[in-house]
Formats: C-alpha cells, structure tokens, sequence
C-alpha cells in the first residue's frame, strides 16, 4: 500500500511539469496574403530546420498575435514569416534571399544570412512571457 501511494505521488509529481504560453506580436505586416508563421526552437542545432513550437495566424495589415502553448520553460529562438502564397515555406530569389518579409526573436539580424541561435535566443519563464517581431 505504501509503494503504491508513493508511486502515485511521484507520478503527480512529475505531471505537474510547468508549461509556458509565448505570445508573439508581429509587426509591419504590409497587406493580409496569406499567413504568419512562428516557429520556436528550443536547440542549435534545430534552428531553422524543426521547430519545436509552432503556430499559423492568417495575415492582416499592421500588426498580428501568435500564442505558442504549453512550452517548457526554458531558451528559445523564434522565427516568424508571412507566407504570402500560403506554401509553407519561406520563399527566395535565385540567389537566396528571402523575398517574403521574415524576422526573428530579439529582432536579431545575420550577416549574409540568417541570424545564429545566440543572436536571437530569449528566454521563457515558467509563467509564460510575450516578444515582438518586426518584419523585414
């Protein structure tokens, strides 16, 4: 009877993990094609190939919210794109450069590329936390 209670409390225990909401503003939307997408990413080696966190808003001019849910606490990168064709991915000219308006968490900006993971980590607490994003 004591092993079972004490296998009960463990398992509530580890239940009660905290998971965090991230509200993302995204702003300078310039018109409603399409959908914004964030992706929160919770590695290096991940960023920008599969985000951990997702979510999809339809597109407005100005400015939108996306609420990622139920994110452990912890450090993540986000990125954020308007999808103007609603293909599901960010779209280049020939030699790479995004032709559709994209930014990322901390506004972090690369050279000749996309920011690093470090440049644009932030960090959300267990009670959750909200960033902006401007796109460029």
């Amino acid at each position: 009877m004591k092993s079972t209670l004490l296998f009960a409390m463990l398992a509530l225990a580890a239940g009660a993990t905290q998971a965090a909401d991230l509200t993302v503003s995204v702003s300078n939307l310039k018109s409603n094609d399409g959908h914004v997408l964030v992706g929160a990413y919770n590695r290096a080696d991940t960023f920008l190939k599969q985000p951990a966190f997702f979510a999809r808003v339809k597109a407005e001019p100005g400015t939108v919210s996306a609420t990622l849910h139920d994110l452990p606490a912890g450090d993540y990168a986000v990125s954020v794109y308007q999808d103007s064709n609603d293909n599901m991915k960010l779209d280049s000219n020939p030699i790479g450069m995004p032709i559709e308006p994209y930014g990322f968490s901390r506004d972090a900006a690369g050279s000749y590329g996309p920011p690093s993971f470090e440049q644009a980590r932030i960090s959300v607490p267990a009670e959750g936390s909200s960033i902006s994003v401007t796109l460029r």
